[in-house]
């Protein structure tokens, strides 16, 4: 008579550990609470959880996994704290076609626990100075659009580009998002109202696309969709932590508007 082999039956507190990982991965790495729910339920499923439950607010992350036994129901349930740590899309890019790859049965436990790992060990950003030359290109492009001439676009890239150094500086000091927005717009008005007073005809468009980069984007569009997918909490938390910023924002700008007259 034929035997046919089974895949071996993976612990469930490997299941829960490795469901935790990659839903705080994504968590930090900028997805939305419902994205990352969903995604958290299916790489439970598919590791041979019966039923998984997820708990998502804006610092921690929880999970408990379920699977029913011929003696019983085992049950384990772990959270973790989960930190902003900013918008990673590579990140969330590779955890995707990760866990695609976890449905289709193209990975065994060990070898999605050490593609899982390796995913978290990547390189988060580009390095400090692109990000800085590259922020201060995008905002002289929006001063372009605005309707700036050539030295408003030099002013702009300049000067974004130097409260875009000045935001990495702060951040990696760990200072509060309104610390960083405040000091980062000022600098980077001051200094493009500077230039743009001596060289531009056009120093408004200079001006007003010089503190484009601190615009929290990916929190206001997370909160909206969080909002739409019935997570008012995360929602409204996402939204405070941009109006802090936007305020933030606010107060460097009016401070360097008085400076420069």
């Amino acid at each position: 008579m034929q035997t046919i082999a089974t895949a071996p039956v993976l612990p469930l507190d490997d299941i829960l550990n490795l469901t935790l990982e990659a839903g705080l991965l994504m968590h930090q790495s900028g997805a939305g609470t419902h994205r990352t729910s969903a995604a958290m339920q299916r790489i439970a499923k598919a590791l041979g959880a019966a039923r998984v439950e997820v708990m998502i607010s804006s610092t921690n992350i929880g999970v408990s996994v379920e699977r029913a036994e011929t003696a019983g129901h085992e049950t384990l349930t772990a959270f973790r704290k989960a930190p902003h740590m900013g918008a990673n899309f590579a990140a969330l890019s590779a955890v995707r076609r990760w866990l695609h790859q976890l449905e289709q049965g193209e990975l065994d436990s060990q070898s999605a626990k050490l593609q899982l790992a390796e995913i978290a060990r990547r390189p988060t950003h580009y390095p400090r100075w692109a990000i800085t030359a590259m922020v201060g290109i995008s905002c002289g492009a929006f001063a372009a659009l605005f309707g700036g001439d050539i030295p408003a676009i030099l002013a702009t890239t300049i000067g974004a580009a130097c409260g875009m150094a000045v935001r990495f500086a702060l951040v990696l000091r760990h200072f509060k998002p309104s610390i960083f927005a405040t000091a980062a717009s000022f600098v980077g008005l001051l200094c493009t109202g500077v230039l743009a007073h001596w060289f531009s005809q056009t120093p408004d468009a200079a001006r007003a696309a010089s503190v484009l980069f601190l615009i929290p984007g990916v929190p206001l569009i997370n909160g909206a969709s969080d909002l739409l997918n019935g997570n008012y909490l995360n929602g409204m938390v996402r939204f405070a932590m941009s109006a802090v910023i936007i305020f933030g924002i606010a107060v460097g700008v009016s401070i360097a508007l008085r400076i420069l007259g």
